[in-house]
């Protein structure tokens, strides 16, 4: 039952990060505990200058609080004590210097006069110094290992096993708890097609591998309803072809021209717009694998097309650029671009540019009037047209040429962007984010 509990505790992530925490403190205290230990049994953890200035101050004012005939015995038992103590007969040298400020000074007290030698006035000595006592003698005073402060002092190794704990932690949080959440993530953003691909594996902590499922029920749902979508509206649409041509075989036979040619006319209308509609539903269920292709001879062969049927139509960018696309797919789309430009404007000019690894633009711009900037996410919408596109002539379309290039853009993890061109038109760039290189 423990280890059940214990492994349920361990499964969410707010159990690892408190069994995190409370390894870090068993293990910092050990190993400080460990280290404390050894120490003591080695002598090896250097003194602090407020250690030796206490330590001075009492062997000091034992030496004077012994009888004098104890002092050269008490003398022979501190011999070894660091800093080391002794007797001095005479007077003071000539270049004693009073050293008021020095801290063991203080702790000495005004009875007994501190004094360093071969120290200029206002420098604190730094290994010799005399102390005279009240009764007149002398004490030198020895500090063979300098008076700064350690630096592997009991402060120092505390804050250093403190950071390697928190790296310790920060570091197995980021592997093993944020490991599978930026994995989940990296995922999602890699998906192209909701309607296609496999679930993401289920790994990490309980809360991270709950999402997960989640997303992966979630995604078949959608996917399963996108389906069913495409497929009913691609059975009504291919369905409609059959009555529409046999109400055009049977308007054939009216005599009356008056009648007879306009509807004729609006049934080729309706048989264009029920083939748009299979061809934009067609790509929308695309199953056109991703094979590597050089964009620049694609375009370059887009615009001589468009250029020999008398179109103002050019290319400009790098004469190679491998990448791994879906041709047919993005060839339609930058056939609509072209095919919106000619149709509302007279030059069009088509642009490859690579702003940064393993992206891509590809910009169609014209010198058309543009679409204003609060029409523009509606005209990218199946069917939908400009006010001044709202007719049946022949040459306005059905409004799905922008649609077929959005999809396109998001097949490719990219997007479809519209802007003004200079001095005037339309600038859509589809920005695309294929795997780019020779290999």
């Amino acid at each position: 039952m423990i280890i059940k509990g214990l492994r349920l505790v361990s499964d969410t992530v707010a159990g690892q990060v408190i069994s995190l925490l409370v390894l870090a403190i068993i293990l910092l205290h050990t190993a400080l505990t460990l280290f404390f230990l050894w120490d003591d049994a080695h002598g090896t953890m250097p003194l602090s200058p407020a250690e030796i200035d206490g330590q001075v101050a009492a062997l000091v004012h034992l030496y004077v609080a012994a009888p004098p005939e104890e002092r050269a015995h008490l003398l022979d038992q501190i011999n070894d004590v660091v800093p080391a103590i002794a007797s001095a007969s005479g007077p003071l040298p000539a270049d004693a210097t009073p050293i008021d400020g020095y801290p063991l000074q203080r702790v000495l007290g005004p009875d007994i006069r501190l004094y360093g030698v071969n120290a200029p006035a206002g420098v604190k000595p730094a290994r010799h110094m005399i102390a005279a006592l009240p009764d007149g003698s002398l004490l030198t005073i020895d500090f063979p290992h300098g008076l700064r402060e350690p630096f592997l002092g009991p402060t120092t190794i505390t804050l250093g096993f403190l950071v390697i704990a928190t790296t310790f932690v920060v570091g197995w949080a980021i592997i093993v708890i944020t490991g599978p959440l930026r994995r989940f993530v990296s995922v999602i953003e890699g998906i192209r097609d909701l309607q296609s691909g496999a679930d993401i594996r289920e790994d990490g902590p309980r809360e991270i591998r709950a999402a997960i499922a989640a997303f992966n029920r979630m995604r078949g749902r959608i996917g399963k309803l996108m389906g069913e979508k495409t497929q009913m509206l691609a059975a009504v649409s291919h369905d409609l072809r059959t009555p529409i041509t046999r109400l055009r075989l049977r308007a054939e036979f009216i005599e009356d021209d008056s009648i007879r040619e306009p509807m004729l006319a609006d049934l080729d209308h309706m048989a264009a717009l029920v083939q748009a509609a299979l061809t934009h539903l067609s790509g929308a269920s695309s199953t056109e694998p991703f094979a590597r292709a050089d964009l620049p001879s694609l375009l370059q062969t887009i615009a001589d097309q468009f250029a020999d049927c008398g179109y103002a139509v050019s290319y400009e960018g790098p004469e190679k650029l491998p990448a791994k696309v879906r041709l047919r797919d993005l060839q339609r789309a930058v056939t609509n671009l072209v095919d919106n430009g000619i149709r509302h404007g007279t030059v069009v000019t088509i642009r490859l540019e690579a702003p940064r690894a393993g992206e891509v633009n590809i910009v169609v711009e014209d010198n058309g009037p543009g679409i204003p900037a609060e029409q523009r996410a509606r005209l990218m919408e199946p069917f939908e047209r400009g006010d001044s596109a709202r007719t049946s002539a022949s040459n306005t379309g059905f409004g799905l040429g922008l649609t077929i290039a959005r999809d396109v853009c998001h097949a490719h993890g990219g997007e479809l962007i519209l802007g003004d061109a200079t001095p005037q038109g339309l600038m859509a760039t589809m920005r695309l984010r294929p795997v780019t290189g020779s290999k």
